[in-house]
């Protein structure tokens, strides 16, 4: 556009030289004249339709140009406008998507802290009913073993010269009752479950974006 400007404006100065040098009486170019001789008309209106031509196409180009400027400055107006929509949207998702992987993560903490939990409880249930099981072997035991003994052992053991039998009977009970301690059931023992355990029921996830 800016060639094709400069041309239209040189046209333009040379139809203004010509159509001087028809007003002094002398074409553009041209030898000078004989005295008295005068330009023909048909040659001067021609000029002057140029020079006009000329004048209106450098105003359009002139309009054309300052349109472009215009459109030029509005459209980069709308691309930093769409520019700066587009950046707070991405900021806006990307807080959106914090928040949740914030939430994610915390709800992934609690889901690990209730089956560490759960899997404490279940070794507990396991430890009492074995210990369970224990205390009523050892109370059949105990059953069986009075079942058994007589009246006459009893007596027996309750004589000052049967020291024997009563020592006898002392390391039973005995035996019995460390055998009834040892089946307690003590919760402070229960041990969590080996971290192994927990990682195998924990899902596998994969990292990010951001």
């Amino acid at each position: 556009m800016r060639a094709q400007l400069r041309t239209t404006t040189t046209q333009l100065q040379q139809a203004q030289n010509e159509l001087a040098a028809l007003k002094a009486g002398q074409p553009a170019g041209k030898a000078p004249a004989a005295p008295g001789a005068a330009p023909a008309a048909s040659e001067v209106e021609t000029l002057k339709k140029e020079l006009a031509a000329s004048q209106a196409q450098l105003a359009f180009e002139r309009h054309a140009r300052g349109q472009a400027s215009a459109g030029n400055a509005q459209l980069r107006e709308q691309a930093q406008a769409a520019s700066e929509k587009a950046s707070a949207q991405i900021a806006q998702y990307r807080g959106a998507y914090d928040e949740l992987l914030k939430m994610a993560r915390s709800s992934e903490a609690e889901r690990q802290r209730l089956a560490g939990e759960a899997a404490l409880q279940r070794t507990a249930l396991t430890q009492c009913e074995a210990k369970n099981t224990q205390l009523y072997a050892v109370g059949l035991e105990v059953l069986r073993a009075y079942e058994t003994i007589d009246v006459g052992s009893v007596l027996a053991s309750r004589q000052p010269f049967a020291a024997q039998s009563r020592v006898k009977f002392e390391q039973v009970a005995q035996q019995y009752g460390d055998k009834l301690y040892e089946s307690r059931f003590d919760v402070r023992a229960v041990s969590a479950p080996a971290p192994a355990a927990a990682a195998a029921s924990a899902p596998v996830t994969e990292g990010k974006p951001q």
